[in-house]
């Protein structure tokens, strides 16, 4: 398995497994009783759904309860963020957030569908995925 890969499941399963742990101990009911849904406001096949993915089926082996990826690309990521934010806060409807949906995005469109901050709740860093500036070596430029 990918370094990385693996990094971002074990530090989400440890963390999901705390803050649900603590959930059952306050005497709450079990969760998850029903499917989870996690969407992925990108298409299939890339970072984000990878992740998505690898982190689904450790969840669905640990929990025995379905955690299902649903892609929902547009807009750079507005549309699958804004169903989640829009969703009720019952914890069946995750995100698959990235920089783009919770950050970059902010500044890019005029009108945001849903506030990125407000309207999301973290739960854990899945991974960190380096970024890389590049330029034609012609341009003579050496830094932002």
């Amino acid at each position: 398995m990918n370094p990385i890969l693996r990094y971002a499941w074990v530090t989400f399963a440890g963390i999901a497994t705390m803050a649900f742990a603590s959930m059952a101990s306050a005497q709450a009911p079990a969760y998850p009783t029903k499917p989870v849904r996690i969407v992925v406001p990108f298409p299939a096949g890339g970072a984000t759904d990878i992740l998505a993915r690898a982190v689904a089926q450790k969840l669905t082996e640990v929990w025995g309860q379905a955690f299902v990826v649903d892609n929902r690309p547009g807009a750079g990521g507005n549309i699958g963020s804004e169903l989640v934010a829009k969703a009720a806060p019952d914890g069946y409807t995750l995100e698959m957030g990235t920089v783009g949906t919770h950050a970059i995005n902010a500044s890019l469109y005029a009108k945001m569908p849903y506030d990125h901050v407000k309207d999301f709740a973290p739960i854990i860093l899945v991974a960190g995925v380096p970024n890389v500036l590049v330029v034609n070596p012609a341009v003579p430029v050496n830094s932002v």
